[in-house]
């Protein structure tokens, strides 16, 4: 998992079926990206489980389904950024890629999202201020060093 759990339950106020929502979104966003950068090799069980999740427990989280609009529509606005921020990473120079660093990761606003619906806007404003420094721990050089790897990794491939 990519944010321990116990924080997630803390976050979302105790609703299990928001981490479980938070959960399912986070290894997807993940392994979709992986998929696309090819920087990993997915096993048979690994994309299985993508699928199942997406297909099956996705749409029957009580949470998602409560919260569809707006969790949806906020969903949709961060696969778009991520491919944006993608496109970026592979044409552009270094403003791009700054750029891209932060949006790649809208994913997160899910999180701040559904802190919002289960603790109001004050609490999600305090979790989106935590869940952004986790998620960019790895600060700009590291996700520079990463990003060259990838792109050598691909160019290795051709």
């Amino acid at each position: 998992m990519y944010f321990d759990e116990i924080q997630l339950l803390r976050w979302m106020k105790g609703d299990k079926l928001a981490v479980e929502y938070i959960e399912i979104i986070c290894d997807v966003a993940h392994k979709w990206d992986d998929l696309i950068d090819k920087d990993k090799v997915l096993s048979d069980d690994d994309i299985n489980k993508l699928f199942f999740d997406i297909l099956i427990k996705l749409p029957r989280n009580t949470f998602y389904r409560k919260n569809f609009e707006h969790m949806n529509s906020v969903l949709m606005n961060a696969i778009s950024n991520w491919q944006v921020a993608t496109q970026l990473e592979r044409e552009g120079g270094d403003y791009e890629t700054s750029i891209a660093f932060i949006l790649r990761s809208s994913y997160v606003d899910l999180i701040t999202q559904a802190a919002l619906i289960c603790g109001g806007n004050k609490w999600a404003c305090q979790v989106g201020k935590e869940v952004r420094k986790i998620t960019h721990n790895e600060t700009y050089e590291g996700y520079l060093t990463n990003l060259a790897t990838e792109k050598n990794a691909r160019l290795a491939k051709k």
